[in-house]
């Protein structure tokens, strides 16, 4: 989960716990990620940090993003 309280951004904190679920084969390459309102409502943060965080995961190579169709885990059936 993400804490306010951590050093760590909250957008960061995001990013990690979901990188962790692309490296652990919980979120699987081509898989579409969960909607920016179903993170928000999960993890109890903003809409902006929800964006902060997909931007972190794509300058990291682990997620893609389809106009239009979502962001979805690098990999097969993607790009």
């Amino acid at each position: 989960m993400t804490s306010p309280l951590s050093n760590v951004p909250l957008y960061r904190q995001l990013a990690d716990l979901l990188a962790q679920q692309i490296e652990r084969g919980t979120l699987r390459p081509g898989q579409p990620l969960p909607s920016e309102l179903h993170l928000q409502q999960t993890y109890g943060v903003s809409r902006g940090t929800v964006r902060m965080a997909m931007q972190e995961l794509r300058e990291r190579g682990l997620v893609v993003t389809v106009h239009a169709r979502g962001t979805f885990v690098a990999g097969s059936g993607t790009a």
